[in-house]
């Protein structure tokens, strides 16, 4: 008789055990984040961007790598809990930001897409077809556009016009949660970074995604001094061809006192807006400069003054204008010249070799 009710307590207990079991494999998650709180999943797809948001219950998922990289997204999401997305987005029409959206929408519920206004590319055109076959509303922000999702606002910048290059076609935008303040910029260059300046936007953030995998061609010097990022994500593949993140780029984040964090050192990265905290599942590397925080009136607006030499070259004479971090030199009128700390004054390339830098890649002169 006791082993008889020894069994059928076990039985019970299993039959409880699995029905529990079931219940957490199959019942809905509704909250993917803390309570109040902004999560920024910077997501590894290789060379490649993409860029999960989750507050509270809502959900975006702003571009996807490559193709291949789809599925893969996917699973990261049911990791998560995550069966569907209330907006995603696709910045500019390039494979590797645009491609494995389609694979998205095709196996999730997507509530809408955002799509920029720019020359269509195959990856592009799958997406529309997904998208459209399963009724999904597709359009494209506005400059000046602003929504809610859940605890944030999330503020479309840019592009402000048409490009020819469609990278800086790219979708801007701007994500406040409490204090804290995400730019995310797809691959911008310095043609459209220049249009955001010139139209005098708010760009202040305290993490800036950093445009076009941390290419020379993006992030210049006045636009990373506007934005004043105290943190800074590239995301790029590991040993890919285009030797992304360039010298150039480290050096100007570097010189700006940001935190850089890379996805192809570190994986997917993740930041966390709760309450007067953000943080970092992962350490990135410290910058040699101080950060200067401008919204705190932090930042020196004066330079010492010093006795110079007759024969050396100063800002007004200088033919060229070296970077002491990056070893990289200038032509004055360059777009991507260091800050003043970091410059070097040199009136000769017998000068400029004996210093042993290398010519920038933006304004190449001679060597």
């Amino acid at each position: 008789m006791k082993r008889k009710l020894l069994l059928i307590t076990a039985l019970i207990l299993s039959v409880l055990i699995i029905v529990t079991g079931c219940q957490f494999l199959t019942g809905t998650q509704t909250t993917f984040s803390p309570e109040d709180s902004l999560a920024v999943h910077f997501l590894d797809v290789g060379q490649g961007d993409a860029v999960l948001l989750v507050d509270n219950n809502e959900t975006m998922l702003i571009d996807s790598g490559n193709p291949e990289y789809g599925h893969e997204i996917i699973d990261y999401l049911a990791d998560l809990g995550i069966t569907q997305l209330d907006y995603v987005v696709a910045t500019h029409n390039h494979n590797d930001h645009a491609g494995g959206l389609t694979d998205v929408v095709a196996n999730l519920d997507v509530g809408n897409l955002y799509l920029t206004d720019s020359e269509e590319t195959k990856a592009s055109k799958n997406l529309i077809a997904a998208a459209a076959s399963k009724n999904i509303p597709i359009s494209t922000p506005s400059p000046g556009t602003a929504m809610a999702f859940g605890g944030s606002v999330i503020n479309f910048l840019g592009p402000l016009n048409v490009h020819e290059d469609v990278n800086d076609d790219s979708l801007v935008m701007k994500v406040t949660h409490g204090s804290h303040r995400f730019l995310l910029t797809g691959d911008m260059e310095e043609v459209a970074e220049k249009e955001l300046l010139a139209a005098n936007l708010d760009l202040a953030a305290d993490v800036l995604k950093v445009g076009h995998h941390g290419s020379y061609s993006s992030t210049g010097y006045l636009f990373l001094r506007t934005v004043n990022p105290r943190y800074a994500v590239i995301s790029c593949g590991v040993n890919n061809d285009y030797g992304h993140p360039h010298e150039e780029t480290l050096s100007r984040l570097n010189d700006a006192g940001s935190t850089i964090f890379r996805t192809d050192l570190l994986g997917t990265i993740i930041a966390t807006s709760e309450g007067d905290q953000l943080n970092f599942n992962k350490n990135g590397v410290t910058p040699t400069q101080p950060y200067q925080d401008v919204d705190n009136g932090l930042a020196s607006t004066t330079n010492p003054v010093s006795e110079t030499p007759a024969n050396e070259a100063t800002a007004e004479t200088a033919t060229y204008i070296g970077n002491k971090n990056s070893k990289v030199y200038h032509l004055p009128s360059c777009s991507g010249l260091p800050k003043e700390s970091n410059r070097i004054y040199l009136n000769s390339l017998e000068e400029v070799h004996a210093q042993g830098l290398t010519p920038c890649g933006i304004c190449k002169p001679p060597s």
